[in-house]
């Protein structure tokens, strides 16, 4: 029997509703679009109707992602830091959505790094043999807990879900390393409290925080691997916003090519962003088979994690 890896067999993303304008977010938030414009990059975001739960969103994702490899699911992580409740867990409503009952459910919460969280908790249970074929789900609906007033958050935020099917791919492909980190001593800097208020970040704190730790992340999941970063063919970061996005790929000496902005048409969707832009890249430039790219996000809590994959395509093994 062929030796085999785990690896992303199916990816697909849900954007809610019609694109939000820089015009719309100004006029409530009091700021100037061409504030919004130079200081962020973002043109637009997403915002998920008053109806919609988290587990909606996650649910059209995750379709989207199975209808791609329906290998049967056998667990189910979401990532997530807007739970539709605070129990049941929103995995076992995403479960119960797509008729999958029976495997594993559960939700991480990790901030904006949940999904790289949630990636290495199902590949864990795979290597724990508890599951086989794991569906991770990043999703949330960050916008319902922002002040639309507050200028200096309001403009950043849209909500969104991003899924990958994982499944078995042959040996030297999928994921090649995982790399997780977490300084709680930074708790303040970026949080959501439990009993009502508003998402709260010190903007210029993120930003040292990732651009500390965003590279250290990745240079020792490229070291698990065994690969360099120009090696890398793309490297899908969280896209807190398009400019800080290019910043860390010029302080790591990538191009826009390498390190793409999707942020501009999403905005900041927090623990979607990293499925969601990969999503996004993979349907703008397919990847082709043999391709590495890197998964990449710092957030709140502070946490990271960091992902080095090998994309295996298996039309190209036919």
């Amino acid at each position: 029997m062929k030796k085999t890896s785990l690896g992303i067999v199916g990816v697909g993303h849900h954007l809610p509703g019609a694109p939000v304008s820089n015009e719309a977010v100004a006029e409530t938030a009091s700021v100037d679009i061409e504030w919004i414009r130079e200081r962020t990059g973002i043109e637009s975001r997403h915002y998920a109707a008053p109806e919609a739960l988290t587990s909606d969103l996650a649910t059209q994702a995750a379709r989207r992602a199975i209808e791609v490899a329906p290998i049967g699911a056998d667990m189910i992580a979401v990532g997530t830091s807007t739970p539709d409740r605070l129990s049941p867990s929103t995995a076992c409503y995403v479960q119960r959505n797509l008729g999958l009952s029976g495997g594993p459910a559960l939700d991480v919460s990790a901030g904006c790094s949940g999904f790289l969280y949630a990636l290495s908790v199902a590949t864990a249970m795979v290597a724990a043999g508890l599951a086989r074929r794991p569906l991770v789900v990043a999703v949330d609906v960050l916008t319902r807990f922002v002040d639309p007033t507050d200028r200096r958050v309001a403009p950043l935020f849209g909500d969104a879900a991003g899924a990958v099917q994982l499944g078995p791919v042959p040996d030297g492909y999928g994921i090649l390393a995982l790399e997780l980190w977490a300084d709680g001593t930074l708790s303040e800097i970026a949080g959501l409290p439990l009993h009502g208020g508003y998402f709260q970040m010190d903007g210029r704190g993120v930003k040292r925080v990732v651009m500390e730790m965003g590279p250290k992340i990745l240079e020792a999941a490229l070291a698990k691997a065994g690969v360099r970063l120009d090696q890398l063919n793309r490297v899908l970061v969280h896209q807190a916003n398009p400019k800080l996005v290019r910043w860390l790929g010029d302080f790591v000496g990538l191009p826009p090519e390498v390190v793409p902005d999707y942020g501009r048409l999403t905005g900041n969707t927090a623990g979607a962003s990293v499925p969601v832009a990969f999503s996004m890249a993979h349907a703008e430039r397919p990847f082709r088979d043999g391709d590495l790219f890197a998964l990449l996000a710092v957030g709140a809590g502070m946490t990271g994690g960091a992902a080095i994959v090998r994309w295996h395509d298996p039309a190209a093994a036919a």
